[in-house]
């Protein structure tokens, strides 16, 4: 590693401990925040950063930040190349800048943003086999020796690794909990989620709601253009309810053509709205369409909310079922909810 040759023994004992530390730790919330954590404890400065390489934009994007406000900065996208983190990521290079003023690639955003005035920078790559995975940023470090860059850049080596191990073991969680065919979470996300919704809620009386959602004669479509065609139907309704859905709201595969979509801090009201939503865009929506064969499809809608109508998850999900039973039972393609 660059920074060895500067280190002493202690300092160098300290790194290794801390990088053990990082290496086996998968929750990226306390990895990150032990990562600036750890460093603004060894190379004091007024803020230090994480921004990490979005893998589908090829921007940086702010992780973590000591003394910065995440909710100025969070939706702040840094291309390659711009500003100093941007150029670092771009070089694969660290950089030390003693003075912002006297480079023509600062870039001051972030300064107007939180009113921060910075005078000097010291940024580093994370580089994980031969791929950047983001940087760390320190602004106004009290040091900017190479005895502290090579500090720096000693931990970054093993933060670069305990990034791509959370990024991994991520992936895996998500694959999980995801459903083969169309890409909602499954059920067994959907029990795990809804049991923390309902201790949480019972802290936080704060409501939350869902929907009971069956595809109406949907055996005909099977019988009548074969199951593949069946099954590409039931992913293009996944992608509809998909479009229609904001986070922290999701969408579940319930199995065969039946969908649950989950909606915290909805009340009833709200989540029949969303139901009626989803089905006004299934209505205007035509399916198999790039098989040429232009299908129509429609619904029946059960709303549920909580604490209104349950305070258990399986009399919730009971609730919203048998409200879509009501629906199906008769004219279909609507939404319905006991009350």
């Amino acid at each position: 590693m660059y920074g060895e040759m500067h280190l002493s023994k202690r300092e160098l004992r300290s790194c290794m401990e801390l990088g053990k530390t990082l290496t086996s730790e998968l929750d990226p919330n306390k990895l990150f925040s032990t990562i600036l954590g750890k460093l603004s404890e060894m190379i004091p400065a007024d803020i230090w950063s994480l921004l990490l390489l979005d893998p589908d934009s090829g921007d940086l994007r702010f992780r973590l930040s000591v003394d910065l406000d995440m909710d100025d900065i969070k939706d702040i996208r840094i291309k390659l190349g711009q500003g100093i983190a941007g150029q670092v990521a771009l070089k694969r290079e660290p950089m030390i800048v003693e003075d912002v003023k006297a480079t023509s690639f600062f870039y001051d955003k972030i300064d107007k943003i939180s009113g921060k005035k910075t005078t000097s920078v010291m940024c580093v790559p994370l580089i994980f086999g031969d791929q950047v995975v983001g940087v760390i940023e320190t602004i106004n470090p009290r040091k900017t020796s190479k005895k502290a860059l090579s500090l720096l850049m000693f931990i970054a080596d093993y933060a670069a690794i305990a990034v791509e191990n959370t990024r991994r073991y991520q992936r895996i969680q998500s694959l999980a909990n995801r459903d083969n065919l169309t890409g909602l979470y499954n059920t067994r996300y959907l029990y795990h989620k809804l049991t923390l919704m309902f201790e949480e809620s019972k802290c936080s009386s704060k409501p939350f709601a869902l929907i009971f959602m069956d595809l109406d004669n949907f055996k005909r479509v099977v019988d009548a253009h074969g199951h593949l065609n069946g099954s590409q139907a039931i992913q293009e309704v996944a992608a509809t309810i998909r479009d229609s859905l904001a986070e922290p709201a999701f969408g579940v595969s319930y199995g065969g053509d039946e969908f649950v979509v989950v909606l915290p801090g909805y009340t009833k009201d709200r989540a029949k709205a969303k139901a009626e939503e989803i089905r006004s865009l299934m209505n205007h929506t035509v399916y198999l369409s790039n098989k040429g064969i232009n299908i129509s499809l429609r619904a029946s809608f059960g709303v549920a909310a909580y604490p209104e109508d349950a305070t258990n998850i399986t009399r919730l999900l009971s609730v919203a079922d048998r409200a879509m039973f009501n629906i199906k039972g008769g004219e279909k393609n609507g939404v319905g909810a006991v009350y």
